[in-house]
């Protein structure tokens, strides 16, 4: 097989596997006590493979600790697809937080801004005129934030030759996030049945953290980190699929204004 469609090929699936993510968590039933479940498989899968203990595997860590936190509870209040496409307006954050960290921002890192804070007004005015949940799109917005930082921060530290630090190495640290938040969940509102969160927990430690990261680190040293991200665009189209498919969720016609606008965004952020 030609080696760029086999690159092409782990980045689809990779993105295919990613999309997935918020429907496994609306089945899960509990999303809280899920992304603890998540973090320890990814924690154990970094701990097989590094131990470290610097500054940027625990803000790497506690920034993606954060997004497993809030992005399943934002597929279960906004739908799947708003709550994939506001994990993808990370563009905002990112330029925002790369450029304090004294990277240069070049004229499409600017315009990438301007269609994510476009998209994201217009999702506000549906969620204030009650056609997605406002505490669902908050939260997406905190995905994507949190989503945004973690990727400025990877790159700053990357730089430094600390790449692993910030990937496998930050795992662990997710839990300073999620084991509280879960506990804290058990004792207000009781365990509950914990099988259904612990399947998916493994679920998407597996099949949505460890596997894709390699599948799309594997295929983007074939085919180069742009085509890369375009391509990875595609997770957010299907978990819009999915929740259509599964879920009977059809987005309103602003609402996919809004996808169109965070699509266009996070290609021009690629092509930056």
């Amino acid at each position: 097989m030609d080696p760029r469609l086999n690159g092409f090929g782990k980045i689809l699936l990779a993105a295919a596997l990613w999309s997935t993510i918020g429907l496994a968590s609306v089945y899960s039933g509990n999303y809280v006590v899920l992304a603890l479940f998540r973090s320890l498989v990814a924690a154990l899968t970094g701990l097989a493979f590094t131990r470290t203990a610097n500054r940027a595997a625990i803000v790497a860590g506690l920034l993606l600790g954060v997004l497993f936190a809030v992005y399943p509870l934002a597929a279960a209040l906004a739908g799947l697809g708003p709550a994939a496409y506001l994990l993808y307006t990370a563009p905002l954050w990112t330029t925002a937080i790369s450029a304090a960290l004294g990277e240069r921002t070049g004229s499409r890192d600017y315009a990438a801004v301007a269609l994510v804070t476009a998209a994201v007004a217009v999702m506000l005015l549906e969620a204030l005129g009650g056609a997605l949940s406002l505490w669902g799109v908050l939260a997406g917005l905190a995905s994507g934030l949190s989503y945004g930082s973690y990727i400025a921060v990877a790159r700053f530290y990357s730089k430094r030759g600390e790449d692993v630090d910030v990937s496998l190495g930050a795992m662990p640290y997710t839990l300073a996030v999620t084991a509280p938040a879960a506990f804290a969940y058990a004792a207000i509102f009781g365990v509950g049945d914990l099988r259904r969160p612990l399947l998916v927990g493994l679920y998407l430690g597996v099949f949505c953290t460890v596997l894709p990261y390699r599948l799309f680190s594997s295929g983007t040293r074939v085919v180069g980190a742009t085509k890369a991200s375009v391509v990875a665009t595609l997770e957010p189209v299907l978990a819009a699929i999915w929740g259509y498919l599964f879920l009977g969720q059809t987005p309103s016609l602003a609402t996919a204004l809004s996808y169109a606008l965070i699509t266009a965004a996070a290609i021009l952020a690629a092509l930056g």
